[in-house]
């Protein structure tokens, strides 16, 4: 068996904060000592524009030497195998350059995220001396149906193709024969729309890639859904409005989540949400706090 990285995926909906927690649980295992890239489907541009990690070698030293974020880009990756299987320069230019290549990976079903899948491949078996370079892959997915469509086209591939594709096919359905070395984190809001979602994910997910849900990452919560019954029922009396909608928020979302846990029997971990930060870091440094459940799971 080849050694690799730990895979860690956070999956559901777009929106639900999948790219907070991933860095939060990143960014809190690698303070302590675990190398750690995160696998982004968001460009770095674009990632910079919502998130800074600036100052974190002066707030967590060791994450600054432990934490490395990549974003795969298909159409470069496809570009760069050309590249490597074409002799010389100018013929591999002329083959990228032609409106046949540009035609075949727009349209060529699952091309595309059949080369994000080896590439992620690479990364988790990189090794240098024998070891894997990372301890921990984090794989922050895009949304739902963009992430079962990717993982469909793992499948098949070394039938389909011959060449560096096909070999590469082989080599990826090899890889995810064992799916004993992926942990899986479904996020969701206790939205209605997330909440469907994410049971239509899930369900897939067991039935067609024999995966289940490690833990369900509840985000934005209410502190009413892990509330003890009497200190809820010792606010129902309440007569401020304010407080009232509040409290008819929370008992929703509590219930939402007791119905969740009998679709997903999944452990569920509550992500309450933050008030005040000063910073990004700050952010997720408090919001790793509520992740410290499922760091030992990823260790």
């Amino acid at each position: 068996m080849h050694p690799q990285s730990k895979i860690i995926i956070f999956c559901g909906k777009g929106g639900v904060g999948k790219t907070t927690l991933s860095f939060s649980l990143a960014l809190r295992c690698a303070e302590s000592g675990k190398k750690v890239v995160v696998v982004s489907s968001h460009p770095l541009a674009e990632l910079a524009l919502t998130m800074s990690l600036g100052g974190i070698p002066e707030k967590f030293p060791a994450a600054a030497r432990n934490l490395f974020v990549v974003h795969l880009d298909p159409k470069e990756l496809l570009a760069d195998l050309v590249r490597k299987n074409f002799p010389s320069q100018w013929v591999a230019d002329a083959v990228l350059n032609s409106q046949i290549y540009y035609n075949l990976i727009e349209v060529a079903p699952g091309l595309k995220e059949f080369q994000f899948l080896v590439r992620l491949q690479q990364l988790a078996e990189r090794t240098a001396s024998g070891a894997p370079d990372y301890d921990l892959l984090l794989w922050d997915a895009p949304s739902s149906g963009h992430f079962l469509s990717t993982l469909h086209a793992a499948r098949n591939f070394e039938t389909f193709l011959s060449g560096p594709l096909g070999a590469a096919g082989a080599d990826l359905a090899r890889f995810f024969s064992n799916m004993s070395n992926i942990t899986l984190f479904p996020v969701t809001t206790l939205e209605e729309m997330a909440i469907e979602e994410t049971v239509e994910m899930c369900a897939r997910l067991e039935a067609e890639y024999s995966l289940k849900a490690t833990s369900l990452l509840l985000n934005l919560v209410s502190p009413l859904v892990t509330a003890a019954q009497a200190d809820v029922d010792s606010l129902q009396s309440t007569t401020d409005p304010a407080l009232r909608f509040a409290l008819d928020r929370g008992l929703l979302e509590r219930e939402r989540a007791a119905e969740l846990m009998e679709k997903i029997p999944a452990p569920q971990v509550t992500v309450d949400r933050a008030r005040h930060w000063n910073s990004d870091l700050d952010l997720l440094d408090q919001v790793g706090h509520s992740l410290d459940k499922i760091a030992a799971v990823a260790g």
